[in-house]
């Protein structure tokens, strides 16, 4: 059971301590679709409230075998969800208004959809999908649910206007409706589309029917698969239903080892979520509250569940049989919300004791662990939730952006790469010598609030929030003006610095590597200063006639000196545009390439590495 915390434990783990001694002011992706128009439902908490508690998920799914290409083919469809032995309920909207089906009949609907029908599309005229709900669900409830969601979809609000006719079965363990949509559009005449790109997309769908049924009073979730620890691909609907047929188990697709990793990354990202949850949910414990309630089995569940995610098991794993569901009615995602409300105050005031420090190293570290607290957090609570730390600033606003010196951090701090001794060594060097080189501007930085330490921690940290930014800059206008003028001048030092730091080989290819892939539209090779760095470090070690012979074409020179092929062939091109720059002039106004272009190679031949190290691994397993 996770104990009530405040901020020093959920959200800034020991930073507090130190701020306290430090200062007296211590003394006192839910991702929600874009299509989506109803109310705030809880977000990301309650999708993981809901997930820790095993609220039943929402399932909608298109039938991938439900669009019919002729009327025969509709009337067939219709008659079978329509059929007297399963059919409870049956209903349509022809006209913009939700009405009892029959008013009109099969024939007149059949011959009305397809009149309007042009082209093949390959999934067809119509699409055929299914809306299921948790065992032991009542009939009428379904079916209210079911024509409120129907109607919201398909009913205007998105995209266009759809036909549908629609039925309520109850002759499986799960009542479900069946929804048949006829794709053209009856006012604009927009071709129906689902999918996960369209308006209308599956996570649109079920977080719909989950928001309707609780505004009805049955709760479901609609949370993601590897939210829930769940990592393989989800069979196909169609052989699924052949697998039971046929008595055997569904086939799922395989992940290739890149997509494994991802999910894997993600998995972990949302374990860290759910301990968050829990630090959340044992705020908003009350002395008077029961361990046993609502706030308390979050805690419980929600620890659970990011120790099962950790250990690649499903947050389901270990859970007690029956454990009961809250009502609708019971306001559990408002006590997560208030103690929401309380964690912000907590943040701003630890904020405030952060700002109150003296400038120095030690307030900037402190800052970007801050920030970058908020930002995990923010993945639970919601972009708002200390808005100004969660989104680094751009590095074409940010005055400390030195290009190199974030992946410079990114290696430093990365466990296992054996790169990461240099890059921290390198990062130290750029620090003392920035620091050596603005040591005459103390006075000057003094005056408006900084020091050399703080302005050099800055540059040296990879990135900063719109509060870091802020925080830095006078309040005053006139002395802010200044401090602007004086954040420029800064910057280009930082720059020279950087051009002058000395880096092993290695560590430079690596660099400008990422940053060729990192590149933006429309920056060429000579934009990328480790990439220039690594061609003046290249054009020290070549011997005489090897600039002859890349002007001429050949790559040979290069082939031990830069050992990814892809970023050979960038220094490559860049060399040869040098040599062709007439003797005296100036080699920065040279004819570089596209670092798109550079960008592609790079990609395919890790492509076509990653391909042969899955052959070698298939291989082995055959014994070849």
């Amino acid at each position: 059971m996770a104990e009530t915390r405040t901020l020093q434990q959920a959200l800034l783990g020991e930073i507090l301590p130190h701020v306290g001694r430090r200062s007296a002011a211590m003394a006192g992706e839910a991702r929600v679709s874009p299509g989506r128009r109803r109310g705030a439902s809880g977000g990301t908490v309650a999708v993981m409230s809901w997930n820790a508690l095993r609220v039943p998920q929402s399932v909608v799914k298109r039938v991938g075998t439900g669009g019919c290409h002729s009327p025969k083919e509709l009337r067939r469809q219709m008659k079978y969800i329509l059929r007297d032995e399963a059919r409870i309920a049956a209903w349509s909207n022809q006209i913009g208004i939700d009405r009892v089906f029959g008013e009109r009949g099969m024939e007149n609907v059949i011959t009305d959809w397809s009149a309007s029908w042009c082209g093949a599309p390959k999934r067809g005229h119509t699409d055929h999908i299914i809306l299921s709900f948790p065992k032991g669900t009542e009939a009428e409830l379904a079916e209210a649910i079911s024509r409120e969601w129907a109607q919201e979809v398909f009913g205007g609000d998105y995209r266009d206007r759809y036909r549908y006719v629609a039925a309520l079965h109850c002759n499986t363990d799960h009542v479900h409706a069946h929804v048949l949509v006829d794709k053209v559009g009856m006012e604009d005449g927009k071709f129906l589309s689902i999918s996960r790109h369209s308006e209308i997309s599956y996570d649109m769908m079920r977080e719909l029917h989950a928001q309707i049924a609780g505004e009805h009073g049955l709760v479901l979730n609609a949370s993601s698969r590897l939210s829930r620890g769940i990592m393989e691909n989800a069979p196909r609907d169609t052989d699924l239903q052949a697998a039971r047929k046929e008595g055997r188990e569904p086939v799922v697709a395989p992940l290739d080892p890149e997509s494994r990793a991802l999910r894997e990354a993600e998995i972990r990202r949302h374990a860290a979520g759910y301990r968050q949850l829990a630090q959340l949910a044992g705020m908003g414990l009350e002395a008077d509250t029961p361990p046993d309630g609502w706030m308390g089995r979050i805690a419980k569940g929600a620890e659970l569940a990011a120790t099962n995610l950790m250990k690649g098991m499903p947050v389901k794993e270990g859970f007690a049989e029956g454990v009961d569901i809250p009502a609708a009615g019971a306001d559990v995602i408002g006590r997560l919300i208030a103690a929401r409300e309380t964690l912000q105050a907590e943040a701003d005031t630890a904020w405030s004791a952060i700002q109150d420090m003296a400038p120095g190293a030690e307030k900037v570290e402190l800052e970007q662990l801050f920030a970058g607290q908020a930002r995990e957090m923010g993945r639970l609570l919601g972009r708002d939730f200390l808005a100004d730390h969660f989104s680094s600033v751009s590095p074409e606003r940010d005055p400390y952006s030195v290009q190199g010196i974030a992946g410079l951090a990114a290696r430093a701090a990365e466990e296992g790469n054996p790169l990461v001794a240099e890059a921290d060594a390198a990062l130290g060097r750029f620090r003392a010598e920035l620091a050596r080189v603005l040591a005459p501007m103390e006075s000057r930085l003094e005056e408006a609030g900084s020091s050399v330490e703080e302005v050099a921690a800055r540059f040296t940290a990879p990135h900063r929030s719109e509060a870091q930014l802020e925080a830095s800059r006078p309040v005053d206008a006139q002395e802010r003006s200044d401090w602007l003028g004086l954040e420029r001048d800064l910057q280009a030092r930082a720059r020279d610095v950087f051009a002058g730091l000395h880096m092993d080989r290695d560590l430079l290819a690596d660099l400008a590597r990422q940053d060729i892939l990192d590149a933006g539209q429309g920056s060429r090779l000579a934009d990328i200063a480790t990439l220039d760095k690594l061609i003046s470090d290249v054009r020290q070690d070549l011997r005489d006639g090897d600039m002859d012979q890349l002007a001429a074409g050949r790559i040979d020179p290069l082939m031990d000196r830069i050992e990814d092929p892809g970023l050979r062939q960038a220094v490559f091109s860049e060399l040869k545009a040098i040599a062709a720059v007439d003797a005296g002039d100036d080699i920065t106004g040279r004819d570089s390439e596209p670092a798109a272009t550079y960008r592609t190679r790079i990609e395919a031949f890790e492509r076509a590495e990653e391909r042969g190290r899955d052959r070698d691994d298939t291989s082995g397993d055959y014994g070849l």
